[in-house]
This record gives C-alpha cells, sequence and structure tokens, in this order.
C-alpha cells in the first residue's frame, strides 16, 4: 500500500476511530507479544519436561545395562539371560546364550575397568551404551550394550558386543 492510498483512506476515517484503531493496533501488539511469549515459555517447559523424561530413561538404562554387565563379569550368564529383554528370552534359549556370551568372552580374561565411552538413542525405544573397557589379556576392548523399553516400563539388554584389538 502507498502512503498516498493510505492518506486517501485516512482522510475519510474520523479523527476519533483513527484513535481507536491506533489504539487497538497497539494493543493487537501487545496480545500478539504475549501470546508469542506464552508458546516460547510453554515450549521451553516442554522441551525441559522431555529432556528430564530422556535423562530418567538414559538413567534407567545405564543401570540395566551396568547391572547386566555385572552378572556377565562374575560368569552367571543365566542370571543375565533372565535379565535380557523379552525378546532375547522368546529368541533364543538360556544355554546357546550363555554359551554366545561365554564364548565372545572366554580370551579376554578377568574385568579390570570399564568406563562408559557414549550412549546413544537408536529410536523405538532401544537405547545403546559404549564402555571402553580393560581385561587382563586385551587392553584395547569396546563393549556395546543395547537396552530396550520394555511394555512393562523396566529396561533390560537386548544386545552384546565385543570388539577387541590389539
Amino acid at each position: 500500500l502507498t502512503p498516498r492510498f493510505l492518506q486517501s483512506v485516512e482522510a475519510g476515517v474520523p479523527p476519533a476511530r483513527r484513535r481507536a484503531t491506533m489504539l487497538s493496533s497497539d494493543l493487537r501488539e501487545s496480545i500478539l507479544k504475549t501470546i508469542v511469549s506464552a508458546v516460547f515459555t510453554a515450549s521451553l517447559l516442554f522441551s525441559a519436561t522431555a529432556m528430564a523424561q530422556d535423562t530418567k530413561d538414559t538413567a534407567a538404562a545405564r543401570t540395566a545395562a551396568e547391572s547386566w554387565l555385572k552378572l556377565v563379569d562374575n560368569g552367571d550368564t543365566g542370571a543375565a539371560w533372565r535379565a535380557s529383554s523379552a525378546n532375547v528370552r522368546k529368541d533364543t534359549n538360556q544355554f546357546f546364550w550363555g554359551s554366545i556370551i561365554n564364548v565372545s568372552r572366554a580370551t579376554l580374561g578377568d574385568l579390570k575397568s570399564r568406563k562408559l565411552k557414549g550412549s546413544s538413542d537408536k529410536g523405538n525405544g532401544q537405547l545403546t551404551f559404549e564402555y571402553d573397557s580393560k581385561f587382563k589379556s586385551d587392553s584395547k576392548v569396546t563393549e556395546t550394550v543395547t537396552t530396550v523399553h520394555e511394555k512393562d516400563g523396566s529396561w533390560r539388554v537386548s544386545g552384546y558386543n565385543v570388539s577387541a584389538s590389539n
């Protein structure tokens, strides 16, 4: 719109109406700022809540992974199988699961240390944790533990991988 057009429109509007329009324009701007501020605040609160839930889930999944690793470290593959996800227990019998774990750890020896390297969200309620671990016979070992959020709300181990390199 050109200034000339606006002037011609304003010329036909009584001064009281122009003031009311200006006030309502200020009021609209104020309302818009309030709405934008409210939406921004709500999004921050929602993000903080989501991050808190993510942190809570990550902590619960990490606890499940590390508790499971302790069972494996102690050679209790039966308890590790029982602490695994429903899909692992459904798809793999306890003896076979124990054999897989024992074979993957057989040449490593006893655990000396383990440090969390990082975690990642695989989607579909799965979190993966990667550990830098040191065993008696191999100094550079990466253990990867995948956890899954079960229907009952608990986190359980659904996968385990050991990568050793000298």
